[in-house]
């Protein structure tokens, strides 16, 4: 960190570069017969806020208008002996573009006016993406009008379907060019605005809480790059988006509007109908306005907008399930009726017909009820196979959302923004991780994102952009209520500190009790300083600059407290015992009846401190008129947390030794240098705990632009891009010892849990920090085998090689047609790996004494003893990926009045580990924990194909003559519709044995092909609604018994999906400058139902029937706008 202190204030010296919240205006001046004027006048005005700049051409006629504010521009040129000439052309953020202009002797002409659109071949720069303006905004439906909704309509970007039943603001996460979900750099007005906890913008679950989404109606465009950008830009090796919400302008303008639904006007969901269940509520209110306008004449600008939203959400607080057939009389000699003979997976004792082995805690839990006088464990409310139960429960949201914005023209050669988004969101969530009634969660929510740029103009050819930016996001998630331990029946360590239930998942069956995370809290500042220098000096446009950021990341969390604990089956609950022999109370199997439990205690707070530090230079060589090559070369020091108070601490694998017989042993352990309150006897390291700072991150940018013709170009590029890891990595470091420690035990080395007492025993919350201890063999409830995070500390900053070559071919005047490849690398990309798994024993190797390899030896195989097979999970930067993809898109600029983009990918990820679905955490690998390769697969999120359509069409005027009056003229014209449309493949799938490779302790197998069968005979085909029981032939898999299964990862793929949005728009001229506007959008408007994955699991109730969708049955969203 020495290296950091030092660099980082000289970095704040000369400011910060990042993302451009502006684009550059270029070109050539050339006289009737080719040749060039140099020191021709050029000035480009802005049409929207009356700015105007001035430069001259060169020698060889060339100028550059850089750090332009997008907008519509007047480019005018006029040199000596010539007329002025005049084209008009739309700069969006980040592009640079071209505007060449022709000047006519004026002895032949006063002034040439050319209008003219911006070019649409792009001649400029190989980066890969499309502007989304805000006019294309406003007139699309967004099913949550949430800008992240439209972050995939590029070629190369893929998601899910965009759910209009989601709770709140519908956040949507992208992977682009191959890169995993949380490695996408989101800049509103240039600030960084991704949570640093999650490395995502969403909003779905705590850890990846986002930060504020703009009003649509506030939203000026925002730039999706999807790959091979400059070296300006950095953070992240997947999408750069960049967004600019709007300014003020010389005239006042304004829009008030209100967005309505109502579940009276919407579909049902499939399975709600499938159950008889009635729709359920959803029900939002979206209101606002905004207003701009000059405060003093060309010089001063002020934008205001405020969106408040008020939701009933039962779509997203609901629940199908296929329950056991529980009788409403639920004493035990009716359980015992009911489920006489069933046993739990792994054999053992079946339930007796008149109950009497029946747990009593199973007894109790299904005989709790609810405020309601409900069960808590409901009743199926139907007896068909598949889902026979669903539930909605309304949840809530509500936010309130404010926009304060000022531009000043200080003089001609200074320009100053100030950008502000504010935003607060309280929230009810009734079913975050149950899947019963009862453990619901409230939510509180704030967020702020605040910006100062200041853009000086030293020479016509030397800018300066200078930027500070500053985001906060605060927030807690509280459980609603509780069900106390003493009244099911169960027992745990903790009781005093945490009286409630652990959660429990019956597989296949339901889930009841909170989330390993159910109460916690962030306070999270991100300050972001950038500084871009740019030079234009002949052919040359030279940009270079600085970027850097704090963040402060405050966190507490109940991780584990609690516990949590899994459970094989329905039979395996009702039994519940320990697998000890029968004569000792057990199952007698080796196995007990819970398949695992996990259970901490200690302090999981935090407070993390991260600095991130980059240096760029960026050279834009426009080398003919037909030639640009683009080179750069960005370093960045992407840096690791340090606790504040030093409480983090890890476990090196280099100073292991193992306890001696019958002792115990801390060596191995290790805590940070910087902590306030020093464990004596534990080797202190660096304030990160890992060995090497990130000092040798230099990513070098290749691009070249060729103009074969006038209407076909050639693009290509190469790029490095460095991948910020999410701060889980300052998480995982506060979740061990001294301060925190788990237990996780599964399969035989949980032989001891039932369901009275399915944890051991760990020391009390306030007696941490501790000295860890790691015990030899026998364990007991007493001496328990720990679990724990720790972190390789040679870890290394992840990044990807990215390439591509592309063609561009304008086959009309309006349309333009693209075709390329892009194919991406990615390198020391982050996994979790369960490094103590078993090791296998012989008579010529004997591992720890043991020469066998039993289920119930597992255990004793362990290569670091103390721990449990699954209880030392190891943060390394071990994998790869490997992306392919064929991009093509058709895009129709406004032309007779429609507006067209189609994008198309056909492409293959291949990786050994994707990270999680949300992008918010480290995963764990499946299978053999030694052998990665094994693990090589279809990319979590891969979607081969992929098309999406989008469009506007401004309806041409209709009526039959109606139309003619003044009355038939305000209804008949002035109509619009805009959609779009989303085709693409499902998403892969494993087969997964939970109960197999018992000799290694574990549950992360997967299963077995059957004698015979091949993944193309485990391949059904056939309308999906037709397989909803047996979406893959079940048949082709067996348990992989002892071993771990020989079925690969990711083998088959889940449903295709599909879906149509739709918006019908009128106008309403009510008198010159104000307008009424009427909205009506459809969204999913075919009502098509698109099921999500399978059940994968072999041993569960669910496995290959599909019990849930995916995205939402026929919305329909009503709007009325005032624009003036």
């Amino acid at each position: 960190m020495q290296f950091i202190r030092i660099l980082f204030p000289a970095a704040m010296a000369c400011a910060l570069a990042s993302a451009q919240t502006s684009g550059t205006i270029g070109g050539t001046i050339t006289d009737g017969g080719g040749g060039v004027v140099p020191n021709a006048r050029i000035s480009a005005h802005n049409l929207t806020t009356g700015e105007r700049r001035e430069s001259t051409s060169n020698i060889r006629g060339q100028y550059t208008f850089a750090f332009l504010p997008p907008g519509e521009y007047e480019i005018e040129a006029a040199g000596e002996g010539f007329a002025p000439a005049k084209r008009r052309a739309a700069l969006a953020v980040t592009e640079r573009i071209a505007a060449d202009l022709v000047l006519k002797p004026a002895s032949l002409t006063q002034s040439v006016d050319v209008v003219s659109e911006s070019p649409l071949l792009q001649t400029e720069s190989a980066a890969l993406g499309r502007v989304v303006e805000g006019k294309s905004l406003k007139e699309l439906p967004l099913s949550s009008r949430n800008f992240t909704q439209l972050l995939a309509l590029s070629p190369g970007a893929s998601g899910p379907l965009n759910d209009a039943g989601a709770l709140g603001r519908g956040t949507q996460n992208i992977s682009s060019g191959g890169a995993r979900l949380g490695s996408n750099a989101v800049y509103i007005d240039g600030v960084d605005s991704v949570n640093l906890h999650s490395n995502t913008s969403n909003e779905n679950a705590f850890a990846s809480n986002g930060l504020v989404a703009p009003s649509p109606e506030a939203i000026q465009e925002f730039k999706v790059q999807t790959g091979l950008y400059d070296a300006q830009s950095g953070r992240s090796g997947g999408a750069s988006v960049v967004l600019v919400t709007r300014s003020g302008s010389p005239q006042f303008h304004g829009t008030l509007f209100e967005f309505f639904r109502n579940n009276e006007l919407n579909a049902n969901s499939f399975f709600f109908n499938s159950t008889g269940q009635t729709r359920p509520v959803l029900k939002q209110n979206q209101f606002g306005g905004n207003l701009g306008g000059p405060v003093i004449k060309d010089k001063t600008f002020f934008f205001f907008s405020y969106q408040g939203t008020r939701q009933r959400n039962g779509l997203s607080g609901s629940s199908s399930l296929n329950l056991p057939l529980i009788p409403t009389d639920r004493s035990r000699a009716s359980l015992g009726r009911a489920f006489a003979g069933a046993r739990g997976t792994r054999g053992g004792p079946a339930v007796a017909a008149d109950g009497s082995n029946i747990n009593p805690v199973a007894v109790a839990l299904l005989n709790l009820k609810l405020a309601n006088s409900e069960f808590v464990i409901p009743s199926p409310r139907q007896f068909t196979p598949g889902v026979n139960y669903a539930v909605s429960i309304p949840a809530r949201y509500s936010e309130d959302q404010y926009i304060s914005n000022g531009d000043h023209q200080v003089s001609s050669k200074n320009r100053l923004a100030f950008k502000s988004v504010i935003s607060a969101q309280p929230a009810f969530q009734p079913l975050p991780a149950a899947t019963i009634p009862g453990f619901g969660t409230t939510q509180d929510f704030k967020s702020r994102i605040l910006s100062l740029t200041d853009t000086h103009i030293f020479t016509p050819n030397l800018l300066n952009e200078a930027r500070m930016g500053f985001s906060r996001l605060t927030g807690v998630v509280v459980p609603e209520t509780q069900i106390p331990l003493a009244a099911a029946g169960i027992r745990r360590f903790n009781a005093e500190d945490f009286p409630d239930i652990p959660q429990i998942i019956v597989t296949g069956a339901f889930n009841m009790g909170y989330s390993v995370n159910a109460d916690q809290g962030v306070n999270q500042n991100t300050f972001h300083w950038v500084d871009t220098l740019s030079w234009t000096h002949g052919r040359h446009q030279i940009r270079g600059g600085v970027e850097a950021r704090r963040y402060q990341d405050n966190y507490y969390s109940n991780n584990r407290m609690r516990g949590t604990t899994t459970i094989q089956s329905f039979g395996d609950f009702l039994i519940g015992l320990p697998g000890t022999p029968a004569a000792e109370g057990g199952n007698g199997t080796g196995f007990s009846n819970i398949n695992s439990s996990s259970v901490a205690s200690g302090v999981a707070s935090r407070a993390d401190r991260v600095t991130d530090l980059a240096f760029f230079a960026q050279d834009d060589w426009k080398v003919t008129s037909k030639l640009s090559l683009n080179a750069g070369l960005r370093w960045e020091y992407l840096g690791y947390a340090v606790d504040k108070f030093g409480r983090n601490g890890s476990f090196d694998t280099r100073l292991y030794r193992a306890p001696p017989a019958g002792g115990v042993t801390t060596a191995g352990f290790v805590q940070s240098s910087a902590s306030l309150k020093p464990v004596p006897g534990l080797p202190k390291v660096a304030r990160t705990l890992l060995d090497n700072e990130p000092r040798r991150n230099f990513a070098p940018r290749f691009g070249i632009a060729y103009k074969i013709s006038e209407k076909l170009a050639f693009r290509g590029g190469y790029g490095i891009y460095y991948d910020r890891m999410s701060n889980q990595l300052g998480l995982l470091e506060s979740l061990s010892l001294p301060g925190y420690v788990r237990t996780d035990l599964q399969g035989s080395a949980n032989i001891a849990a039932s369901l009275q007492d399915p944890f051991p025993n760990l020391p009390k919350r306030a007696d941490f920090p501790v000295v860890p201890l790691l015990y030899a063999p026998p364990y007991t409830n007493d001496r328990p085998a720990i679990g724990l995070n720790a972190v390789d500390p040679t870890l290394r900053t992840p990044y990807l090689q990215q390439w591509g070559a592309n063609f561009q071919y304008q086959a009309t005047q309006s349309t333009l047609v693209e075709l390329g490849y892009v194919g991406t690398k990615g390198s020391n990309l982050a996994t979790q790996r369960l490094i103590n798994q078993p090791l296998l024993a012989s008579a010529a190797q004997p591992v720890n004494g043991q020469t066998t390899n039993t289920a119930a030896n597992a255990q004793l195989r362990v290569p670091y003893v103390g721990f449990s097979p699954t209880g030392l999970v190891w943060l390394e930067t071990s994998t790869d990926s490997r992306y392919n993809s064929l991009q093509a898109s058709v895009t129709r600029r406004l032309s007779k009045g429609l507006r067209l983009l189609t994008s198309y990918t056909w492409s293959k990820s291949l990786d050994n580990n994707s990270g999680s679905g949300t992008g918010a955490t480290f995963t764990q690998t499946d299978g053999d924990q030694y052998r990665l390769s094994l693990n090589r697969g279809l990319s979590d999120f891969d979607r081969s194909q992929r098309m999406v359509v989008n469009f506007s069409y401004n309806i041409p005027k209709w009526g039959m003559g109606l139309n003619k009056t003044a009355f038939g003229r305000r209804f008949f014209d002035a109509w619009q519709l805009a959609g779009i449309a989303v085709v693409q493949s499902g998403t892969p799938l494993s087969v997964l044995d939970t109960s197999g490779a018992a000799i290694y302790g574990t549950a992360n197998s997967r299963a077995s092909y059957a004698p015979g069968a091949t993944v193309e005979s485990a391949r059904l085909t056939g309308r999906t609604q037709d397989r909803l029981n047996q979406f893959f032939n079940t048949a082709a898999f067996i348990r992989s018994g002892n071993e771990f299964g020989n079925a690969g990862r990711n083998i088959l793929r889940g449903p295709a999906q599909r879906n149509v949005d739709l918006s019908l728009n009128k106008h309403i001229p009510i008198r010159e400058g104000i307008g009424l506007e009427w909205r009506a959008e459809f969204f999913n408007v075919f009502n098509l139902a698109n099921f999500a994955n399978p059940g994968g699991s072999i041993t569960a109730s669910s496995y290959g029937v599909i019990r849930s969708t995916t995205g939402n049955p026929r919305v329909i969203q009503m709007a009325l706008k005032l624009v003036f």
